[in-house]
């Protein structure tokens, strides 16, 4: 921050033994053209051995504020440390970036703020794109955040600069969710919501954005690309995503999908969580049948099929429940 008594913008990035990758997200910030920032890093328990390359890192912004949280085996989690960094901050709005990631337009940070404050009533949060990368540095074909949404966002209403007032509503029309990289809340309103759920350990910037949509009520949309991210190898252990197993992880997504369903005052968050819990019931339908656990595969499936009674998905039950009734594998004596 340049000599401000208090920033706009808080921007927290959690870390940990990632000090190369982190690097790349910290001059991304630093190389944004708005000025009234802070810099809250999050230093989630790195092992000791990576302090070093740290150390050099950070001098690149002596202005950054470092929390250091104790070291842990698999840290404290990115929900802790995204709030850690949001209870300490100063700014009126809080914008996040991964440490394996990093925001690709320096014009990110002045263009939220040109849109936010042109716009008549208080904004609570602002959304963005941001594009998703193998390893091998191509590009995802599939719809992965709310992407899908640009092409439509000119018809939804009065625009400030490159942004878009947005409904909720229009919001859940997406395939997909606004990641972190892409966010910027109201402090405020993060501080209300208790901000993210520190039980979740995937998929809690879904939970995130739907607790959001369902307690905010100004939200804008910039239909542009402002960050690049970097989809986690299934080999490697070092990020939230390859750190838990696929079974796991449906079951991190049916309970953001269950409590917001639960939980929703707005009717439309309720029907997205019915519909994202159909979802993930059928692909575990799906692989346990693969599995030839057909027991469990036929429990699931016919819990999608109370939420999805379609008649592609109630044939697709018929057939798992013959293969259940007439192929099940015996058991020898």
């Amino acid at each position: 921050m340049d000599n401000l008594a208090k920033p706009f913008f808080s921007v927290v990035i959690p870390t940990r033994n990632r000090p190369k990758l982190f690097a790349l997200a910290l001059r991304s910030v630093l190389e944004q053209s708005f000025r009234e920032i802070e810099i809250i890093v999050v230093m989630d328990g790195s092992d000791p051995q990576h302090d070093p390359e740290y150390a050099v890192v950070l001098a690149e912004a002596p202005n950054a504020c470092t929390h250091r949280q104790p070291h842990r085996p698999n840290g404290h989690g990115q929900s802790y440390s995204m709030n850690t960094g949001a209870y300490i901050a100063q700014g009126d709005y809080v914008a996040f970036l991964d440490d394996d990631d990093y925001w690709t337009d320096p014009q990110h940070l002045a263009r939220a703020h040109t849109a936010i404050q042109a716009s008549q009533q208080e904004v609570d949060a602002y959304y963005s794109d941001q594009r998703a990368y193998f390893a091998d540095g191509s590009e995802t074909a599939r719809t992965v955040w709310i992407e899908d949404l640009a092409s439509q966002v000119v018809t939804q209403g009065q625009a400030y600069g490159d942004a878009y007032r947005v409904s909720p509503e229009f919001l859940l029309s997406s395939k997909g969710f606004a990641h972190l990289n892409c966010s910027i809340i109201r402090r405020e309103l993060y501080l209300q919501l208790s901000g993210m759920d520190e039980n979740i350990r995937y998929e809690c910037d879904r939970d995130f954005f739907l607790r959001t949509l369902d307690a905010a009520e100004n939200f804008l949309y910039c239909p542009l690309f402002t960050s690049r991210h970097h989809i986690p190898e299934k080999g490697r252990r070092d990020n939230m995503s390859t750190l838990v197993s696929d079974y796991q992880k449906a079951l991190y997504q049916i309970a953001v999908y269950e409590k917001n369903q639960l939980l929703s005052r707005r009717p439309a968050i309720r029907n997205a969580c019915r519909v994202g819990l159909s979802y993930v019931y059928k692909n575990l339908a799906e692989q346990l049948a693969r599995e030839r656990r057909l027991d469990d595969a036929l429990r699931y499936a016919q819990k999608a099929l109370a939420l999805d009674g379609g008649w592609k998905w109630r044939a697709r039950t018929l057939l798992l429940w013959a293969d259940h009734r007439f192929r099940r594998p015996r058991h020898s004596a």
